[in-house]
């Protein structure tokens, strides 16, 4: 019964919402780009109000992010309405200054209420405002990851692994392995790292890794992660 809803939501969704792609992109400011491009397409049978908005993006240790407001970037239309079943096209724009490091940042396109005053009727049922949160990132060139293991904790329930990205571009943690220095090195990989394996650490930044435990880790053991 579960699975059937959720198809029925993700048919709904499909049919009445609207999509945003891609959900990653650069402006290289080494080969004299300065715009990106993202894309609206509404999928419903409706004309469609979004709002788009840039935000710097501020990770915190365990993840969660700050997006205190910028004028770095300049959005081109910050707000527009797309006809149904049709797709626009966002400008994005640098307008920052110089940088010897990656900046990060969030593109987030928002479903406004359409003004049903303006409509022949009202729409019945529940509404669902749809929200994507893009990543964005402003790349000066010959930036590069740096990734350290700063400390390991086993409390017997959890390892508790503390990475910093000393360099100045984000690094995605895909199929990373974590080898743990000792009398005998414990290689754990990918499976092993689950609360790990597929996050991100922007530049410049240190993030608290809570993963499964392994009874031979002691606290205070020295590690190396590498990526694919």
């Amino acid at each position: 019964m579960l699975f059937r809803s959720l198809l029925l939501l993700a048919s709904y969704l499909l049919c009445s919402g609207f999509t945003l792609s891609p959900m990653s992109q650069s402006i290289n400011l080494a080969d004299k780009q300065k715009q990106a491009q993202f894309f609206v397409e509404n999928n419903s049978n409706e004309p469609m109000p979004i709002l788009i908005n840039v935000y710097k993006r501020v990770q915190k240790i365990d993840g969660k992010e700050d997006m205190p407001e910028t004028s770095d970037l300049q959005v081109f239309p910050p707000q527009l309405i797309v006809p149904s079943k049709q797709k626009r096209a966002i400008r994005v724009t640098w307008k920052g200054e110089a940088t010897s490091k990656e900046l990060a940042y969030r593109l987030v396109a928002e479903q406004l209420p359409l003004d049903v005053s303006k409509t022949k009727k009202k729409a019945s049922g529940i509404k669902m405002l749809l929200k994507y949160v893009a990543a964005l990132y402003v790349d000066p060139g010959d930036t590069k990851a740096n990734l350290q293991v700063v400390s390991i904790k086993n409390d017997d329930k959890n390892l508790l692994v503390t990475i910093k990205n000393k360099g100045n571009h984000h690094a995605p943690l895909i199929n990373p392995t974590l080898t743990i220095k000792g009398k005998e090195d414990i290689k754990l990989t990918n499976d092993q790292l689950k609360g790990l394996a597929g996050e991100n650490i922007l530049g410049e930044t240190t993030r608290l890794f809570n993963i499964p435990t392994h009874p031979k880790v002691i606290s205070g053991s020295k590690g190396i992660i590498s990526l694919d």
